[in-house]
C-alpha cells in the first residue's frame, strides 16, 4: 500500500525543516509514502530540502518548484500527480505525529474505513512555547483538523477535488461536495491515543498575529467548532529524535524578531 502525503509551501523556509524530519522520523511502518512538495515561494526552501538526509527507507521525496498559483490549484496538481492508494493534506508548518503512519495503519486494519482523522491535536506558539489542545465538539460528519488527515485518494478523484482558484477554505471546498452518508469516517485516536499530543500546528512568525483567534490569551475559549484549552506540553519527550531541529529553529525565530516586534507580541501576550 502506498500513501501520498501532499505538502504545498510558500516562504517558509525558516520553519519547512521540521514539518519534514518529522515525516522522516516516523515510528516504522509498511506502507510505503512519497511526499509530494509544492514550492512557489522565493527564499531558500529548496536549499533546505536539497540538503535534509531522508532516512526513511520507506519515503520518497519529490519536490518541484513551481510559477505562483492559488492554493487549490496547487493541492489539485500535486495529488494528481501523486501514486497513492491514500493521500493527506499536510501544512509546511505543521509537526505529523510519529505515530501518523503506524497510526493510520493499525486503524485501517482494525476497523477499515475511507477517511482518517482524529478529533483532538495541538496548537504550539513556538515564539511563546504555549500549547493549546484543541477538541473538536460540535456535532459534524467529518473530521476539521484537515492537515492531520489521511482519505482515500478515489474520494478526491469522485469528486474532482478542491474547487479551483481558492487561496483560503481549501478543505472545506471538498468536504461540502462529499455524500458523507455513504463514507465511513475512522477516528484514528481510538487505536493509537498517541498521535494527540503529537499532532502539532505551529504558530510562528506569520501567523502569530492570529493569537487571540487561537485562543492563546484565554485559558479556555469556543471556537466555532473546537473547545481551546491550555496545556503542558513536553515537546521534547513529543517530538523524540527532531526536537534538536526544532529547538534549533525556535533559537533563531526569536532571535531575529525585531525589538519592535518583540514589544508588540508582549503587549498582546
Amino acid at each position: 500500500m502506498r500513501i501520498s502525503l501532499i505538502m504545498p509551501t510558500y516562504n517558509r523556509d525558516f520553519i519547512i525543516e521540521l514539518a519534514i524530519q518529522s515525516i522522516i522520523h516516523q515510528e516504522p511502518h509498511d506502507s510505503e509514502v512519497e511526499l509530494f512538495i509544492g514550492d512557489d515561494g522565493t527564499d531558500q526552501t529548496e536549499e533546505i530540502i536539497n540538503n535534509i538526509d531522508n532516512t526513511n527507507p520507506r519515503l520518497t521525496i519529490h519536490y518541484e518548484k513551481m510559477e505562483r498559483i492559488a492554493l487549490s490549484d496547487k493541492l489539485n496538481y500535486l495529488v494528481r500527480k501523486s501514486t497513492g492508494d491514500y493521500y493527506g493534506i499536510i501544512g509546511s508548518d505543521d509537526f505529523q505525529s510519529p505515530y501518523k503512519i503506524t497510526g493510520f495503519e493499525k486503524a485501517l486494519s482494525q476497523k477499515g474505513g475511507d477517511v482518517f482523522g482524529q478529533y483532538k491535536f495541538i496548537y504550539h506558539d513556538i515564539i511563546f512555547s504555549h500549547s493549546k489542545i484543541w477538541t473538536q465538539n460540535r456535532d459534524l460528519d467529518f473530521f476539521k483538523a484537515g492537515s492531520f488527515l489521511i482519505m482515500k485518494r478515489s474520494i478526491f478523484d469522485q469528486y474532482d477535488g478542491y474547487d479551483p482558484g481558492l487561496w483560503r477554505a481549501i478543505d472545506s471546498s471538498l468536504a461540502e461536495k462529499i455524500d458523507w452518508e455513504k463514507v465511513d469516517c475512522t477516528n484514528v485516536e481510538d487505536v493509537e491515543p498517541k498521535v494527540i499530543q503529537s499532532s502539532i500546528a505551529i504558530q510562528h512568525i506569520d501567523n502569530i498575529w492570529r493569537r487571540k483567534s487561537k485562543g492563546f490569551r484565554r485559558k479556555q475559549k469556543q471556537t466555532a467548532n473546537y473547545l481551546t484549552q491550555s496545556i503542558d506540553l513536553n515537546l521534547q519527550e513529543e517530538m523524540g529524535s527532531v526536537y534538536p531541529t526544532y529547538h534549533r529553529l525556535r533559537e533563531h525565530m526569536v532571535k531575529d524578531l525585531s525589538i519592535l516586534k518583540k514589544i508588540f507580541l508582549i503587549l498582546k501576550k
